[in-house]
């Protein structure tokens, strides 16, 4: 069924609400005997210099677990993303040819920061935001995500349209500073993994996030058809929040 999902999700990307669409990928990693997360992002950093020289449209951003369960196989996660299948699979092929020779005529050797599996490809598609100035952002940010199962006769479609809508209400209400996300795997993902898709709500600064957090409530009460929208079309589970931060972005 989710194979099956996510190759009717990929056929009418075109015809749906959101922002923008995106490919991304999620490997999981274990922090290597004295390493730390200055290290992970030295490595990131690196990669980001052979992305740059071989011209692949790539960005990478570190999340580490802030409320995501006490026994975690894992201490980071790289995100990694691409503006389209092409651009994946350029980087994809720059990464398996031509990395490691690269690695090897760099002045300046360096271990592995992490030991890393798991990897999970994923369509992306971005379904509201209310930006703010990069410079007003945080290095570190909040992201929180959760696992969602579409209520019989729902389609993704009218989820992304609802968060849409959503989406222009926060924005009148005064929300700034945040965005949300639909992420349906299609590669790499565990078979038996229950539900149909990933739901990502991030914030630009943790005094954004802060702000969401104390009036939500009031904004729910202001407008009950959002609560009631979403717990018709999807419920969601696994709440779980990193803090991320951009490494590098060869895409813009």
């Amino acid at each position: 069924m989710r194979g099956l999902l996510a190759a009717l999700f990929f056929v009418a990307l075109g015809a749906q609400a959101q922002e923008y669409d995106a490919r991304s990928e999620f490997t999981f990693c274990k922090l290597n005997e004295g390493k730390s997360l200055m290290d992970v992002m030295a490595q990131s950093e690196r990669y980001g210099e052979f992305s740059k020289e071989a011209g692949t449209q790539y960005l990478q951003v570190v999340l580490t677990p802030m409320h995501a369960g006490v026994n975690n196989p894992y201490d980071y996660v790289i995100w990694g993303q691409w503006p389209s299948g092409q651009a994946m699979y350029n980087e994809w092929g720059s990464f398996t040819n031509d990395y490691w020779k690269w690695m090897s005529e760099q002045e300046e050797s360096m271990e592995p920061a992490g030991t890393c599996s798991g990897t999970i490809a994923m369509f992306n598609s971005a379904t509201a935001h209310s930006r703010i100035p990069w410079d007003d952002r945080d290095d570190w940010q909040p992201h929180q995500l959760a696992d969602c199962t579409l209520k019989e006769g729902a389609t993704l479609e009218q989820v992304m349209e609802a968060q849409a809508r959503t989406g222009e209400l926060m924005k009148e209400a005064g929300f700034e500073g945040w965005g949300t996300h639909v992420f349906t795997p299609y590669l790499g993902f565990d078979p038996s993994w229950p539900y149909d898709y990933v739901q990502m709500n991030h914030w630009y600064t943790f005094e954004h996030r802060g702000k969401t957090a104390d009036n939500w409530m009031a904004f729910l009460e202001e407008h009950p058809e959002v609560q009631a929208e979403t717990e018709a079309l999807t419920s969601c589970e696994r709440h779980r929040s990193f803090a991320g931060r951009m490494i590098f972005n060869n895409v813009d």
